[in-house]
């Protein structure tokens, strides 16, 4: 049965709220994380030059922040990750979407994040920096070098991580405290040759924080690190 994103625009979302249909959905493996292709008729892909952020809405004058990742400019698509691991509206919205609903959307806003040219691009996060990821991914010059870290709650989501995203190559560990041990052995690895690189750290509240402060007390300098917290 379709399902729509919430109840019907009330009256006054009607205003201001854009629209887009949902054109495919899956799960990765049988578990609560999702990949949502979304087509948008109006958006000019092509004048991106940074991540964006595409406000959803998921209930009634209800909006949840995500990634536009993988974009396609011709047929004016782009994929959303969802972590829908936990009990927040988002993971409720995902998990009960279907190709042919339609889509609303409030804005569509750039944060700020690209590729600084000529330095190489260290992703550090966990699974909801997923999307953040890609889309830097596709907007860095081909010969950028991108390495990092992810943290996932589970060994399943880390292995479907590998197996879904393997254009992305990332490092994967199952808890915070080993993101903490590798952040750290590999900041001692880079920091005799630290303007090098671009930091791009996406998460959760505690991890951002406690990852931003690590890199700055081994000396990496603040304009290097850019940062993004998704809270559910």
């Amino acid at each position: 049965m379709k399902t729509t994103g919430g109840k019907k625009l009330a009256t006054v979302e009607r205003l201001y709220v854009k629209s887009g249909k949902i054109i495919a959905t899956r799960s990765w493996n049988g578990i609560d994380f999702y990949e949502i292709k979304v087509h948008l008729p109006n958006v000019t892909f092509e004048n991106w030059e940074q991540a964006q952020s595409i406000k959803c809405r998921i209930n009634a004058l209800h909006y949840t922040d995500y990634t536009p990742a993988l974009w396609d400019i011709e047929k004016k698509t782009c994929t959303l990750y969802i972590d829908a691991s936990h009990s927040g509206q988002g993971a409720h919205w995902a998990k009960n979407q279907l190709a042919g609903n339609d889509f609303h959307y409030l804005k569509i806003e750039a944060v700020k994040h690209f590729p600084i040219k000529h330095k190489q691009l260290i992703f550090l996060g966990d699974q909801t920096g997923i999307g953040h990821f890609s889309s830097l991914q596709q907007l860095a010059a081909k010969n950028t070098k991108i390495g990092g870290i992810l943290a996932f709650p589970n060994p399943q989501m880390a292995l479907a991580f590998s197996q879904n995203c393997s254009w992305l190559p990332l490092k994967t560990v199952c808890d915070y405290n080993a993101m903490y041990d590798q952040v750290k052995d590999l900041a001692l690895k880079y920091e005799s040759d630290g303007e090098c690189f671009a930091f791009y750290i996406v998460g959760s509240a505690e991890l951002v924080v406690t990852l931003r402060k690590m890199l700055k007390d081994f000396g990496f300098d603040t304009k290097q690190i850019k940062s993004k917290g998704f809270w559910q």
